[in-house]
């Protein structure tokens, strides 16, 4: 495994790389410590680790950071979850930049009519925000709801409110 990471501003960015796919990715950690021990949390055994700007992590911080961005192939890396935890996450991969989905909603475009506590969880165990964008899933009343990131849901409106800047500029 490998453990990229770079500095983003004032705050940290950093993904895990397994056999060249995406196994994890995170961002907004306020110092490298917090980051690099977090994400060796996420590591089973042997970690390489290195200070770099990856293309992933360069895409990363460019939504974090509201600028312009196009995601690169990424290959996923989704070992540890279900067949309709993937379902969902790929089914969420597909919503543009600037739009918002409800739990509900992305169950049914996934697949899965009425699994929208379903979706809830799977959106908490995403290990590829914000590439695959759960800040983008919302209440069915249009509120923000929970967002697990570091930042919460402060973040979640932040990353909200510069898609639609962004935008509004194109």
């Amino acid at each position: 495994m490998k453990l990229i990471f770079s500095k983003n501003g004032k705050t940290w960015t950093g993904v895990i790389l397994r056999n060249n796919k995406l196994f994890y990715s995170t961002y907004n950690f306020s110092t490298k410590e917090k980051l690099l021990s977090y994400l060796r949390s996420k590591c089973n055994g042997n970690v390489e680790e290195i200070e770099d700007e990856h293309p992933i992590i360069k895409v990363i911080n460019d939504i974090v950071n509201g600028v312009d961005y196009e995601i690169p192939q990424i290959e996923f890396d989704f070992s540890g979850y279900t067949k309709k935890e993937i379902q969902v996450l790929k089914a969420l991969f597909t919503i543009p930049v600037g739009k918002t989905i409800s739990y509900g909603k992305l169950a049914k475009l996934a697949g899965l009519s009425n699994a929208a506590r379903f979706v809830g969880s799977v959106m908490a165990k995403n290990r590829f925000s914000p590439i695959i964008p759960c800040h983008r899933v919302i209440l069915s009343s249009g509120k923000l709801g929970d967002f697990s990131a570091e930042g919460g849901a402060e973040l979640k409106k932040k990353l909200l409110m510069q898609e639609s800047k962004y935008l509004l500029k194109k």
